[in-house]
């Protein structure tokens, strides 16, 4: 085995899997150098994780890749709710589909090989990179050099089954690998938490409903069963009412535990029907996976100023809603900016904006957890009185109760979408959110979607990465017929002379073209108008009515640095 001479790059990436590959493409938009290792030949040829939610989406969007992903995908037209093998309700996603919410007011259903296909070939089209595979992270140390680097060992087996080592020198490591993250482990971090009692099978396979008497168009529906068996949730996969492809989720038969050999399709097909109560065939199975669920989070995501966990590798909960994948990929979204400003050196403190990373992506991680183990612990608890619950009491809460609320009530409509989809998720109390007046639209929020502007603040599609707007904070300025004028033109051009190099301006006047930006940012016509400072990741930092230019510069100024003469 030879030993190459110490490569030098910004950011050591371990692991390749969506969340590895959203945070390579994102730093490839900010022109950060960077290595991305993964020990697989390839990436996943296996569906895996599927939901992809609408903040995801968004985030697609953003990169211009939203579009190919619903091609790749089914989107989910309802669902379906049936206990003991009785429907009780079904949800039709075109309640949700209103103007004022997002653009994506859906679930995708896209297979994780597709999903990590489209990041990969994002990443190898804008960057001209590839993961470097076939590459495993064997250790890493930090160096006591001026530039306080960590040296990283990587065993590249491309050429060769002995493998050869490789050093690679780097500023930052983030450990983007899974579950039994080598990173985190190396570092000695706690992962707390606990396995469910339940052990769940994933199988994709082919699938017919035998009772004729659903329509065919509720068989385009993500379906929930539960009986006495155990829980069981079904998905259509892309072109499923052509080849009949599913998702199916279940808990495995207790009596099928204790069995010394693996458990396969065979074991589950035959007696899937009566488990469930319906009349459901199941054949041409084409992937199974058996695993136990496990609810955890690391106690840290950055660490010693140089180390971050991302992904599964910083939490992993219950498939509950559906949202680890999609928890990873915002991990990665929110961290990449942070990573390139500091690196390029536009931040005042090298760790300050860094430890936002970890207080604000920590808070979502914990709240996910707690949240889908209260769900999944309900579902799945083997307790007399839950059982009763979830069979006897819980399908009439629904039907008579949450239902009838949910369809006709749209505040609570939008109030559970919000939640499923992640757009909800805020950083209101992070040390980034900064208001100076009280407002609906508050400092921390995610960027609220305008139906009459949805590319309010979205890139251009240049592929000149320093003029590329994905880079940039963007200043929204509001204005109306009682703006100060004054004010507002020495604000603006304090951002022009000092800030150019991070911030880019919009303005937007009162008018009946825009009226409705003003309405969705709860800005009044007849108020003195405001600002919103929105961070790359989209998601606002800074708001005022005053256009007070040292309160603003204060606040910006505490994390980062004016445009240098």
């Amino acid at each position: 085995m030879s030993l190459q001479e110490p490569e030098l790059v910004d950011v050591v990436i371990v692991g390749s899997g969506p969340t590895g590959l959203m945070l390579a493409c994102q730093l490839s938009l900010h022109g950060v150098k960077f290595r991305i290792f993964d020990k697989c030949i390839n990436h996943t040829t296996q569906s895996r994780a599927l939901g992809v939610h609408a903040r995801s989406m968004e985030i697609f969007q953003q990169m211009g890749i939203a579009d190919e992903a619903i091609n790749h995908g089914e989107v989910v037209q309802g669902f379906g709710s049936y206990f003991n093998g009785v429907k009780r309700m079904r949800m039709d996603m075109n309640l949700i589909k209103t103007q004022n919410l997002t653009h994506f007011p859906f679930i995708l259903i896209l297979e994780q090989s597709k999903t990590e296909a489209l990041l990969e070939e994002f990443l190898l089209k804008n960057a001209r990179m590839e993961v470097d595979r076939q590459c495993e992270l064997i250790s890493f140390i930090e160096l006591n050099d001026k530039d306080n680097l960590i040296e990283c060992v990587i065993k590249d087996y491309r050429s060769n089954k002995e493998g050869k080592l490789i050093k690679i020198h780097t500023k930052f490591l983030c450990g983007c690998d899974g579950a039994h993250s080598k990173v985190r482990q190396n570092l000695q971090l706690s992962f707390s938490g606990n396995t469910y009692e339940e052990t769940l099978y994933v199988l994709d396979c082919h699938l017919k409903f035998m009772d004729t008497t659903e329509t065919e168009s509720l068989l385009d529906d993500a379906q929930f069963n539960l009986t006495k068996s155990g829980l069981c949730l079904l998905f259509p996969l892309k072109g499923h009412n052509m080849d009949n492809r599913w998702r199916v989720i279940g808990t495995v038969p207790h009596e099928l535990l204790n069995s010394s050999k693996q458990l396969q399709f065979e074991d589950i097909a035959p007696d899937f029907s009566r488990r469930i109560q319906r009349n459901i065939e199941l054949y041409d199975p084409l992937w199974l996976s058996i695993y136990r669920t496990h609810h955890r989070y690391a106690d840290r995501f950055y660490i010693e100023k140089k180390y971050f966990l991302l992904g599964d590798a910083a939490h992993i909960h219950s498939p509950v809603g559906g949202q680890g994948m999609n928890t990873g990929l915002q991990d990665a979204f929110n961290l990449a900016w942070k990573l390139a400003y500091t690196i390029q050196g536009k931040t005042v403190d090298k760790d300050k904006l860094l430890q936002t990373y970890n207080d604000e992506r920590i808070e979502v991680a914990k709240n996910l957890v707690q949240s889908t183990d209260r769900v999944f612990s309900l579902m799945t608890s083997r307790h007399w009185f839950f059982s009763f619950f979830r069979l006897k009491i819980l399908p009439y809460i629904l039907q008579y109760i949450v239902f009838p609320i949910i369809s006709c009530i749209s505040s609570v409509r939008e109030a559970v979408f919000k939640r499923i989809s992640m757009i909800g998720i805020h950083y209101r109390q992070s040390q980034l959110s900064m208001n100076s007046n009280k407002n609906n639209v508050q400092a921390g929020d995610r960027l609220p979607y305008v139906y009459t502007h949805p590319e309010i603040l979205l890139s251009s599609t240049d592929n000149n990465v320093e003029d590329d707007s994905r880079r940039y904070f963007h200043l929204l300025v509001l204005l109306t017929s009682k703006s100060n004028s004054k004010k507002c033109f020495h604000f603006v051009k304090f951002i022009e002379e000092n800030y150019s190099h991070l911030i880019k301006l919009h303005e937007f006047e009162y008018s009946a073209a825009t009226k409705e930006i003003f309405r969705v940012y709860d800005v009044n016509r007849n108020s003195n108008g405001g600002i919103f400072l929105v961070r790359p990741d989209l998601h606002i930092a800074y708001y005022s009515k005053t256009f007070d230019i040292q309160h603003f510069n204060t606040y910006f100024s505490e994390y980062f640095l004016q445009k240098s003469d």
